[in-house]
């Protein structure tokens, strides 16, 4: 009789043992597989409002996943990838061979896949009459030839944030629009800012500003921040010097990279093993993530693809 209870006793220990094992919460480092575990993901700042559609949407199909997100501005994003800080992020930026090779020089395996496109918004106040900025125009105001706005003689301030890759995308068309004798840009007057709600901010109050934002907070249509801030200034069409054409920094002239200044969204995964980065990374390169970033008002990688019924 007690061996039996003996027996008894050991059957349901391992019974217990076997659901704990299934069950287990994935909890530490390295301890979490691609839809389980806890993991703080290094955000581009200019794409927030779309990965906290992202992760709310991962979180549904999983909930046994638990992804915190950092929202940083690009440079200092790239700054802790250097420093050995960050297993995954998505930036709106590729890295390129020697980024890559230093990675893996320390033993970290670098995973990537694009995610979709973005574009750098140009904004003014709305109280500014123009509506549009030619290449030419904007070539002179990044000389210091133009220091004021053509038909309201308003003093041109650059707003941007801070450790943002705008200036470096700007210096880049200066230097392809000025040839190789091209000095470094020099703006009338520039102010760095915390956030890309502090550029609205400050074009919504400063009539000669120019604000340069992720197109993330314009043109997402169902989001309430990004309707606000769309309504607040005017989104200035940008001439594209090659076609000599005006576009806006929306889907569709984004996806046709007719918009001058777009950028590649990018996601890595650096954790070096199938954990919840992989995990992630996948899903928003799927067709459910994919839909996302469409609604999103941003172009997914891969366009969703059209069914078509034929009728004999």
């Amino acid at each position: 009789m007690v061996l039996r209870i003996e027996r008894g006793l050991r059957w349901i220990l391992c019974i217990l043992l076997l659901s704990s094992c299934l069950d287990m919460e994935h909890k530490g480092s390295r301890n979490d597989i691609p839809t389980k575990g806890e993991l703080e993901i290094a955000v581009d700042v200019n794409d927030s409002l779309l990965f906290v559609q992202l992760v709310d949407r991962f979180h549904e199909l999983y909930p046994k996943a638990h992804i915190s997100l950092r929202f940083m501005a690009p440079i200092t994003l790239l700054e802790g990838v250097r420093d050995d800080k960050i297993p995954a992020l998505y930036v709106n930026h590729t890295f390129d061979s020697a980024m890559v090779d230093a990675l893996e020089s320390r033993r970290v395996k670098v995973r990537s896949h694009e995610i979709g496109a973005s574009a750098t918004a140009f904004i003014v106040n709305r109280s500014n009459p123009n509506h549009r900025l030619s290449s030419d125009s904007l070539r002179k105001m990044l000389s210091g030839g133009c220091k004021t706005w053509a038909k309201s003689n308003e003093p041109v301030v650059f707003a941007l944030l801070k450790n943002d890759l705008i200036y470096h995308d700007l210096t880049l068309f200066y230097s392809k629009q000025g040839g190789k004798d091209a000095k470094k840009i020099t703006p009338p007057k520039m102010i760095q800012l915390a956030s890309p709600q502090a550029v609205f901010d400050f074009v919504n109050k400063t009539p000669g500003a120019m604000g340069f934002v992720g197109s993330n907070w314009i043109a997402d249509r169902g989001d309430t921040l990004a309707k606000h801030n769309r309504k607040s200034i005017r989104v200035l069409e940008v001439q594209n010097p090659k076609s000599g054409e005006f576009h806006l920094p929306y889907q569709s002239q984004v996806f046709a990279k007719q918009y001058p200044f777009v950028r590649t969204i990018m996601g890595y995964d650096l954790q070096g093993y199938s954990g919840l980065a992989q995990g992630f990374l996948a899903f928003c390169c799927d067709q459910s993530g994919q839909v996302i970033v469409k609604k999103s008002g941003l172009s997914p990688a891969l366009p969703p693809a059209r069914t078509i019924q034929l009728e004999n």
